[in-house]
């Protein structure tokens, strides 16, 4: 694993099995509200690391997706599908990462609001 970044207070540590070389940036309401820019993982290919572990997450609308962000400094880390989604996904958002890995991203963009 390869250490990708982490929230804001240090609290939770993102490794991922290779660094991403694209980002999917998404208008709809909830990820246009975290700023969320999205690679996307196998669960297997993701490991969490919390010094405290986040007490709670948010599921919205069809409630495919847990969103999970860091109880101290309010940081949205990741998501991951739940057990009603097909596709079993996490997703660590890239705006976790050093601003290197960051400039390097080819950035798809997805009209989420239009769904």
């Amino acid at each position: 694993m390869k250490p990708f970044g982490s929230c804001h207070c240090g609290n939770i540590r993102l490794e991922v099995a290779t660094l991403p070389t694209e980002a999917t940036s998404c208008n709809c309401s909830l990820c246009r509200r975290y700023m969320g820019l999205w690679a996307y993982y196998e669960p297997g290919e993701v490991a969490i690391h919390y010094q405290n572990r986040i007490k709670s997450f948010y599921i919205w609308g069809d409630r495919d997706i847990e969103h999970h962000r860091c109880h101290n400094c309010g940081c949205v880390t990741h998501y991951i599908t739940t057990e009603k989604c097909p596709v079993k996904r996490v997703a660590v958002n890239a705006r976790m990462a050093n601003p290197e890995l960051l400039a390097r991203l080819k950035i798809r963009h997805v009209d989420g609001a239009s769904f």
